[in-house]
């Protein structure tokens, strides 16, 4: 289970943290997803489901912080690119994670119905080092197949309020398995090949 296949959610929030703030956010969210899951339930058209989805990647992009995603994965490569080069890399990543937010959470007509399986367990604060980020982590289980998964999700509060930067599967980040990921690809076949890459994955998904 990887970044774009977790469910990735936020509630726009100004000030300090508050005890059970991260609880609030995430529980917002999930009903905002399931609300989204239950009209396509009752109309699988092809119109609504073109309506569904824009508003899933609307809800998506108001999650995720994707530049400051983007800029952290691609780590010590993103100082080295032009700024054309910046701007072109963080439009495809962002493209590529609200398209693969909706994939999750906007799944086939016959896995619609019922609840968003994902148990809201508890939240924390915690410097996070790799990142540079004074997280408050939600933790939360998810059933996939006959086991669950610990899944905490790491936000930050920037300008526009709290916002999703990394998730953690069974303690994995993937953050830091994208960059990992990346700097392998660019040390192996250069940038381009990355953006090639890229490129292809965002075509497969929008077929």
């Amino acid at each position: 289970m990887r970044f774009s296949r977790i469910l990735a959610f936020a509630l726009f929030l100004s000030g300090r943290l508050f005890a059970g703030e991260g609880l609030d956010y995430m529980q917002n969210l999930i009903s905002n997803f399931e609300s989204l899951r239950a009209e396509l339930a009752e109309d699988y058209s092809n119109e609504k489901r073109k309506d569904v989805v824009r508003r899933a990647k609307d809800l998506a992009l108001q999650i995720l912080d994707v530049k400051e995603i983007g800029r952290l994965a691609l780590g010590k490569h993103y100082t080295k690119l032009t700024k054309a080069q910046q701007d072109d890399f963080l439009n495809l990543f962002h493209e590529l994670m609200a398209n693969r937010v909706v994939e999750a959470n906007i799944p086939s007509q016959k896995v619609l119905t019922g609840k968003i399986p994902i148990e809201i367990v508890s939240e924390r604060t915690e410097t996070d080092d790799v990142f540079g980020k004074e997280a408050l982590v939600v933790n939360t289980k998810v059933p996939h197949r006959k086991q669950n998964f610990q899944v905490e999700f790491y936000l930050y509060r920037s300008a526009d309020g709290l916002k999703l930067y990394d998730v953690h599967v069974d303690e994995a980040s993937t953050l830091l398995d994208f960059r990992n990921q990346f700097s392998s690809i660019i040390r192996k076949k250069g940038y381009k090949h990355l953006v090639k890459l890229l490129r292809e994955r965002i075509k497969k998904i929008n077929k």
